[in-house]
């Protein structure tokens, strides 16, 4: 037969369980807490002008109007929604421009955009993204040809690319801007799984983005709290063909 517990027992059992919830439940708060925070324009334009004091032709920092957000579903979830104004820093690479978007201020995306004989084409990104705390960091490299082009990350995933052109005009302000139109849909693969789009209005004879729009929907396996199903959604429009410095 079962031994009946004595009341001191009981309080002792009570006080063992309440003190396990509250200490799952800091671990919970602690593990959970999200940091994400909406980047600020003045920190932009100043970190543009500590790294490019002398900024010539395009470069400079430049304003969208924004939409969209990114979520993570996993452990309960959580979802950033991304400010009404973002910025893209511009500043020139060996073969072309290197473009920094930062929403969050853990949240940013670095692309390298290069001319070709095929035309302007992406030689890199490397995407951070921050939640509860955990700070995740992807880089691709990429080899292009004609219509596809593939991009690897030092981790094994893998984008593969398509990419359509034309031209399309898009209204900036008051002017009207006859935009070349670049459209990539990429199948990801190794490590992560998914699906990303990502559309482009390019300025005519430069790399200044007037329209970015893109798509994302990934997993991944995580040990111990399973899969991490990632989802984002942005539109960014530009504010002004002359950018800040």
């Amino acid at each position: 037969m079962a031994r009946l517990l004595r009341p001191k027992a009981l309080i002792a059992v009570a006080a063992v369980v309440v003190g396990a919830a509250l200490a799952a439940a800091v671990a919970r708060a602690l593990f959970l807490r999200d940091s994400a925070r909406p980047a600020s324009v003045t920190a932009a334009l100043r970190l543009f002008r500590a790294e490019n004091p002398s900024p010539t032709g395009d470069e400079g920092l430049y304003l969208y109007d924004t939409t969209g957000g990114e979520s993570l579903h996993v452990l309960g979830g959580v979802t950033h929604r991304y400010p009404a104004t973002t910025t893209i820093s511009l500043t020139r690479a060996g073969c072309g421009a290197r473009l920094r978007w930062q929403a969050l201020t853990k949240r940013s995306t670095t692309w390298v955009l290069c001319r070709s004989p095929h035309g302007i084409v992406e030689r890199s990104s490397d995407e951070v993204h921050d939640f509860f705390g955990k700070v995740d960091r992807t880089s691709y490299r990429c080899a292009n040809a004609r219509g596809t082009f593939t991009c690897v990350s030092p981790h094994g995933r893998e984008l593969g690319v398509a990419v359509d052109l034309g031209r399309e005009t898009i209204a900036v302000g008051a002017t009207r801007v006859d935009a070349v139109h670049i459209r990539t849909t990429a199948q990801i693969s190794g490590g992560d799984r998914g699906t990303e789009t990502v559309e482009w209005w390019l300025a005519p004879n430069t790399t200044v983005p007037v329209r970015i729009a893109f798509s994302s929907r990934t997993s991944r396996k995580e040990p111990v709290i399973g899969t991490a199903h990632y989802r984002e959604h942005a539109e960014l429009r530009l504010v002004s063909l002359e950018p800040l410095r």
